[in-house]
């Protein structure tokens, strides 16, 4: 194998851990239809929402916890909506057994359009394992929009973390 490969066990555990979805879509709401026929998306009517899993890594300190691996989850919108909410949770790989939840962080959320942060995190160990992070993405849309709310996840690539 070659160096910095991925071994294919660790490979399908992440894969078996996403449940064969996709990569997750970026969520849109539009003005709703009224009874008298659809209403056309200008461009002010649409608001796109963001998420993302970041990297699972060994924290230095600053908003993570020193001797820690962190996993963090983002969630943002283009224009003000009445909820945004993100929360991470860690993956630790067990050799055989796949990707266990090892630390669920807490909601981050509020209104507007600034970006939510999720943060979870456990121990750091002295031996290298991977890891991975699962966001968990909830949006509510503005009264007058379509769909009135959406939640997805996403999943950042395994790393290979080492403290």
């Amino acid at each position: 194998m070659a160096a910095g490969a991925i071994p294919q066990p660790v490979l399908d555990a992440a894969e078996a851990l996403a449940g064969g979805q996709a990569a997750a879509v970026t969520p849109t709401f539009s003005r709703k239809p009224t009874t008298r026929g659809p209403v056309a998306a200008a461009a002010e009517n649409v608001i796109t929402c963001s998420a993302r899993a970041q990297y699972p890594h060994a924290s230095t300190g600053g908003n993570g916890i020193p001797g820690s691996i962190d996993g963090k989850a983002d969630s943002w919108c283009d224009a003000p909506i009445p909820y945004i909410g993100a929360q991470a949770e860690l993956y630790q790989y067990v050799p055989g057994s796949g990707f266990f939840l090892v630390s669920v962080g807490s909601l981050n959320s509020g209104p507007g359009n600034k970006t939510y942060t999720g943060v979870a995190f456990t121990i750091c160990q002295s031996v290298p394992n991977y890891y991975v992070t699962k966001g968990i993405h909830t949006y509510t849309a503005p009264g007058g929009y379509y769909p009135p709310s959406v939640t997805l996840t996403t999943q950042s690539p395994i790393v290979q973390v080492t403290c």
